[in-house]
């Protein structure tokens, strides 16, 4: 009975709730990509062409007066409609879809429980009681998208932030069309107002954080799960409190000025790497200059971030997978587990929902399926990473590498299957990259002509050197595909969120060397720490990892020195 109203009722159900949720983040994807950056192309192209033009000093440089106007009206006003239309109809869908979602679901289940409890209660008592204990569990999973969606929400307001701090940022470059005088004075001044939405969003970041780790908490102790409960300690990042008060006048003084600064050292590094590079082709490094938006704004190559999830269904694999160890099905779902009395450090931060949905199996399916096998229980999926917490790496991922001058856009989530054991966990390291080739191989890379412009970021379950929280398979010197990156996600996330970028950047041709400090994404802790840098960073600067000016010139160097790379990025 609980199998048939789980398949035929509720799966159906959350399936449809589960693509109305997917069709709400594709709607903000789709303004981004087919409204947004052609208008940004249009205005950058446009500053640049008024910065390069001659000043008629007979009417005071009149004619840049009026260049200078229209893109600044043109920015702001597509601005205000673009990213306002599209922030107003992401957010109302996704509380619409998400709340109707949990009030639908929670009914269903709740009636679903109930008939088995029934039915069951005089022929089979003990799934009758496990009944009672799946229906608590659902409440729990209701408040879980209850604060879940808070959180969500949380991370909406925090890139709404960041999107009027790149507003700001435009209209400061945009001074630089009457030389550098102005391009420096209104570079710091708009560099200082960049800079309280950089803490503002900063500060919102860790109210998301401590919120996240009072729903640990919480519902950890309610669904009797150690595992989330010791995620719970995810509410001491309301420390980050102090961090953001002793940050605040280096940001606002130092750290945001000296942002704008950087970019125009970005941008002559980035003109520089392609005029040597194409100095024999006019036209292809005219082409090349606006593709990376050198003299207009935003600043950066196009490219795209390509993420996949491992998954594995429910089937003898996965029963392998539970019974040897590998995987704790009821530790990554979410039930009552003791952790395999590990500290959640090492556990998988996944999810386990019924196939094609984003809810999360009950207890009672796991029981069955371990038990009785596949067929007795609906089918469902094991990932590896949760959903929301891939996107927040991929947004940060973004956010950084705009500081190198990539500016990547992020295709959906999707899922590769497997039931290979050699991918779970993945038997591949630094020196031996075999079988994540293969695996790269299976999300469409190749060695003969694979689009380097779209990097793969595959989630994994872990390494079997444990030791390991990412790889990169790069395009260098004899190594010629397939390319792409993996890691694995850990907690805390506040520590870990930037591991994908890091493994990008190797993929973009950097390295550890010289990075001595946790302050700089390319670090590695085998290194050694500066403790000092480390606190300056923290405590007095940006509150995070950061790639160096170093890194920007080393990618550009890799971009305009290889061949395959050159030809992907600037045809």
């Amino acid at each position: 009975m609980s199998t048939w109203i789980q398949e035929n009722v509720l799966t159906p159900v959350e399936r449809f709730v589960t693509q109305a949720r997917e069709a709400c983040e594709e709607v903000r994807t789709w303004v981004e990509e087919q409204v947004q950056r052609p208008v940004e192309n249009w205005v950058s192209q446009t500053e640049r062409r008024c910065r390069e033009q001659d000043c008629n000093w007979w009417c005071a440089c009149c004619n840049k007066w009026f260049c200078w106007l229209v893109t600044v009206v043109v920015r702001v006003v597509t601005w205000v409609v673009v990213t306002v239309g599209k922030w107003v109809a992401h957010l109302v869908c996704k509380i619409v879809v998400t709340v109707i979602g949990i009030v639908v679901e929670l009914v269903l289940k709740v009636v679903s429980r109930l008939v088995t409890f029934f039915v069951c209660l005089f022929t089979d008592p003990i799934k009758a009681l496990s009944a009672l204990w799946d229906l608590v569990n659902d409440v729990v999973d209701a408040l879980d998208d209850v604060l879940g969606l808070v959180v969500e929400l949380l991370d909406d307001v925090g890139e709404i932030i960041r999107d009027v701090g790149r507003l700001l940022e435009g209209l400061g470059r945009s001074f630089c069309i009457y030389g550098d005088g102005a391009c420096a004075l209104f570079g710091a001044i708009f560099g200082f107002l960049k800079a309280v939405t950089d803490w503002l969003a900063d500060v919102v970041d860790w109210v998301r954080d401590t919120v996240d780790g009072v729903r640990d908490l919480v519902l950890g102790i309610l669904s009797l799960d150690w595992c989330r409960m010791q995620r719970g300690l995810g509410i001491f990042n309301v420390l980050r409190l102090v961090t953001s008060v002793t940050r605040l006048l280096g940001m606002l003084f130092y750290v945001g000025p000296r942002q704008l600064v950087d970019r125009r050292g970005l941008e002559a590094t980035m003109d520089s790497a392609l005029t040597q590079a194409l100095l024999d082709d006019p036209e292809r490094l005219e082409r090349a200059r606006t593709r990376a938006g050198i003299g207009g704004a935003p600043l950066g190559t196009p490219a795209t971030l390509d993420p996949w999830r491992l998954a594995v269904r429910s089937g003898e694999f996965l029963r392998e997978l539970h019974t040897s160890g590998v995987l704790d099905l009821y530790a990554v779902a979410g039930r009552f587990s003791d952790c395999q009395g590990k500290f959640t450090y090492d556990q998988l931060n996944g999810e386990v929902v019924y196939t094609g949905t984003r809810t999360t199996v009950s207890k009672t399916d796991i029981d069955d399926f371990l038990e009785l096998g596949a067929d007795a229980v609906p089918s469902f999926t094991v990932h590896a990473i949760d959903r929301e917490v891939f996107q927040r790496h991929l947004q940060t991922a973004r956010r950084k590498a705009l500081t190198v001058g990539v500016r990547f856009s992020t295709r959906g989530v999707r899922e590769l299957p497997v039931e290979d054991a050699r991918f779970v966990p993945l038997d591949a390291g630094e020196s031996s990259g075999a079988t994540q080739r293969t695996l790269l191989e299976l999300v469409g890379r190749n060695a003969r002509d694979e689009d380097l412009t779209v990097v793969p970021v595959l989630a994994v379950f872990g390494y079997v050197d444990t030791s390991l929280h990412g790889l990169a398979s790069s395009h260098r010197g004899e190594v010629h595909g397939p390319t792409g990156t993996t890691f694995r996600s850990r907690f805390p996330e506040v520590v870990f969120e930037y591991v994908p970028i890091h493994e990008v950047g190797h993929y973009l041709g950097l390295d550890h060397e010289g990075h001595t400090h946790a302050g700089q994404i390319m670090w590695k802790p085998a290194l050694g720490n500066d403790w000092g840098q480390t606190l300056l960073t923290y405590l007095l600067g940006s509150g995070e990892a950061d790639f160096t000016g170093e890194d920007a010139t080393a990618v550009w160097l890799w971009l305009a020195t290889t061949p395959e790379a050159l030809a992907d990025f600037f045809p």
